[in-house]
């Protein structure tokens, strides 16, 4: 059903796409950061020719989302190594007709892994970039913050990837809380120097829609209610990447579910995400998780 009304809406929309890419590494050891498991020598036997099926997939995945009225404007991502990768994707892949610019910047997160946004030039143009740290107690990904104007309206987007609950939901609640926080005094600042312009953050909050209080409006919310879900965690789905709004006016956000990113789950029921590794084992999918998409009208 969201498909097919997502088609109807017509050309004067934006798609925004994200997804959270599954450790999308180089095969290249940095010794700043700790990535060797993703190299042809480390745990993941991580060599250049499965960096290329990835990317290449990725590739297709965000082409394939073109059925919802048009090519991706804006494509965030969660779990990117490096600008390298996000250039390979961009210049190596079907996406170079596109004309994808990147937005990247490197956080202090200890893996090296960051969130990165692409744009069309033909689409949206960027204003102003920060990439904005969440704590100086702890290290984890920067929220990214891009400003700029999309189908002749000013955007203020916020790509996320909050801290995860390896070691446990609640002996890792605080450090999401801080997040929560960060975003939420950010979301204000904007509200009160520009009240009538567009808020969107999104991303892998890594906690469900219940958990989460922010200034803004959670498309991802109804989705989950339903049941619907990005990942999949011991037979349940649950709905960690999500999009928050200020104006819910043209928008609708659905997840992303072609055939090829899942596959039957044999230890439950139904079907689940078709990830890269299952512990040390490749199993040459490509992500953990499924993206989301928001279709977006704006502009007269």
């Amino acid at each position: 059903m969201c498909r097919r009304l997502l088609i109807l809406l017509g050309t004067g929309i934006s798609v925004l796409f994200f997804w959270n890419l599954e450790n999308y590494f180089d095969p290249f050891d940095d010794p700043a950061t700790l990535d060797d498991e993703f190299t042809a020598r480390g745990e993941k036997h991580w060599t250049w020719k499965r960096f290329e099926r990835k990317r290449n997939g990725i590739a297709k995945v965000i082409l394939a989302a073109s059925l919802y009225g048009e090519p991706p404007a804006l494509c965030a991502f969660a779990e990117v190594e490096n600008r390298m990768v996000l250039k390979q994707l961009v210049q190596n892949t079907p996406l170079e007709k596109l004309d994808y610019g990147i937005i990247h910047r490197d956080s202090p997160d200890e893996r090296g892994i960051d969130v990165a946004l692409l744009y069309r030039k033909s689409r949206f143009k960027p204003l102003k970039v920060e990439a904005l740290r969440v704590s100086e107690e702890f290290s984890t990904r920067d929220i990214l913050y891009v400003k700029g104007v999309l189908m002749a309206d000013t955007v203020h987007i916020l790509v996320n990837h909050w801290p995860s609950k390896r070691g446990g939901a609640a002996a890792s609640e605080t450090r999401r809380r801080t997040a929560q926080e960060r975003l939420s005094a950010l979301c204000d600042s904007i509200t009160e120097a520009s009240p009538d312009q567009r808020i969107i953050a999104l991303g892998d909050f890594n906690d469900t829609p219940e958990n989460i209080q922010l200034p803004l409006h959670n498309l991802a919310a109804p989705l989950a209610a339903r049941g619907e879900g990005t990942l999949k965690y011991r037979g349940n789905w649950e709905m960690i990447d999500q999009c928050f709004v200020s104006d819910t006016t043209g928008c609708r956000l659905c997840i992303f579910k072609p055939s090829f990113l899942v596959e039957h789950d044999r230890d439950y029921t139904g079907d689940k995400p078709r990830r890269t590794y299952i512990g040390p084992r490749y199993h040459s999918g490509l992500s953990d998780h499924l993206p989301i998409v928001l279709t977006i009208s704006l502009g007269p």
